[in-house]
């Protein structure tokens, strides 16, 4: 008997156990992690994310996007002296002189890692490298990224070289708005054609072993071993020094909801297994939810200006986060209206509608005018105060011109009962 209630409560506390790790914030190997909405920025979960780190090639997320933006896919780029020479560590043998596409070099950059394509770009772009770089620092600090510090297109050890895994977050999730950028890093296979230099075709994969991994690598998650491929992944980017560790900048979509997860400073595979574990939990425990539609109507706004008018608002657009699956009914609305100045013009944006949670706004959609709304000095009660006088002026000039008519009438009338009275007084004189 004993040895049953000893077993039971086990059972018990087992299944208690599990219950609590089910809702946990997922475990992180890494020195620091974060996980965020791709479309809102929201952090989700992390670990140390504003803790200043080395990024290695993750850095390349900034360069790529900085060339797209000042580019084009077909720009030809031909490589100076130096560069084949002066890049360590991972590269695609760029020669002196060899004439690549921007599209070529990108490609090398983003999956096999090309340190010698980083530096052709930056050099390209910005005239030399170090005016590359300023603008990589410029573009950082317009997107956010405060605690980012670039010294090179790369990310090879350099002390002044450092951000944190929120603000490389923050980078992805601006770098995945651009079409080009996303059909880049979710590639799995490249190959440059030959060049004025290279007579064989380099072909190449990417790095990412959540999108592409033919090893027998494997990690542990859910307590089993798995491969480090993820079926949802997306993209993004791998990253390796010495003193950086293995860094990785993952995207993943599923069912309609986009993650952004950074892991950085692991050993060995740690970074693809918090990877898996920061998306497995983001997608449980998260999901999109529609707060408002677009054309919804929102209420009816008074407005004094001469007269008393009342007109509608409405939604100028959808508003869809992603909450906490058990959290959609904490969230709150206000509405905010501006000083409004008729007349009005359809789809005006005359206010918005904020939704918070726990004190903090979440978003905001912007309130609009359905219809045109003309102002209450001409339009209230049949036209107002101006379209009133206007018919009277209307009114007296009609009157006018009828009386002007009966006034001719009656002279032509009574010209004629006289003219009638001296043709018969001369007939009978």
């Amino acid at each position: 008997m004993i040895k049953k209630v000893i077993a039971s409560f086990f059972v018990f506390s087992v299944l208690l156990l599990n219950l609590s790790f089910a809702y946990a914030d997922p475990a992180i190997l890494c020195d620091t992690a974060v996980l965020i909405d791709a479309n809102t920025g929201t952090i989700l979960a992390g670990k140390n994310a504003d803790q200043k780190m080395y990024p290695a090639s993750t850095t390349k997320i900034m360069t790529a996007i900085l060339a797209i933006e000042m580019g084009d896919l077909s720009d030809v780029i031909t490589v100076d002296d130096d560069t084949p020479y002066e890049i360590a560590g991972s590269h695609i043998a760029l020669e002196p002189g060899e004439i690549v596409t921007l599209k070529d070099l990108l490609y090398a950059l983003m999956l096999p890692s090309a340190n010698d394509a980083a530096s052709a770009i930056a050099k390209h772009y910005g005239g030399t490298t170090e005016k590359f770089v300023n603008l990589m620092n410029e573009k950082a600090k317009e997107l956010g990224a405060y605690n980012t510090h670039f010294a090179n297109p790369h990310g090879l050890h350099d002390e002044n070289h450092y951000t944190t895994a929120a603000d490389l977050a923050l980078i992805t999730k601006y770098a995945m708005q651009n079409e080009t950028f996303r059909k880049i890093v979710e590639t799995t296979k490249y190959e440059i054609q030959p060049t004025n230099k290279k007579t064989e075709t380099r072909y190449f994969t990417t790095l990412n072993k959540l999108l592409y991994n033919t090893s027998s690598s494997q990690i542990f998650v859910d307590g089993a071993y798995i491969s480090p491929y993820y079926e949802y992944a997306t993209g993004a980017k791998t990253g390796y020094t010495p003193e950086a560790g293995n860094c990785l900048v993952a995207t993943a979509s599923k069912n309609g909801t986009d993650l952004i997860a950074v892991a950085m400073k692991g050993v060995s595979l740690e970074m693809y297994q918090d990877a898996h574990n920061l998306f497995n939990y983001g997608f449980e425990e998260y999901q999109n939810t529609i707060l408002v539609s677009k054309n919804t109507f929102v209420q009816n706004i008074k407005i004094q200006n001469g007269d008393s008018k009342e007109i509608s608002v409405i939604t100028e657009s959808d508003f869809t986060t992603l909450l906490k699956k058990s959290a959609s009914a904490e969230v709150k609305s206000n509405v905010v209206i501006n000083e409004i100045k008729l007349p009005l013009e359809a789809n005006d944006v005359i206010g918005k509608i904020e939704y918070s949670m726990d004190g903090e706004i979440i978003g905001s959609v912007n309130l609009i005018t359905p219809i045109e709304v003309k102002s209450t000095l001409v339009e209230s009660s049949g036209g107002g105060i101006f379209y009133s006088i206007l018919k009277f002026l209307g009114t007296l000039v009609v009157f006018s011109l009828v009386a002007l008519i009966l006034l001719k009438v009656y002279n032509d009338i009574r010209i004629r009962i006289n003219r009638k009275k001296r043709r018969k007084k001369y007939n009978n004189g």
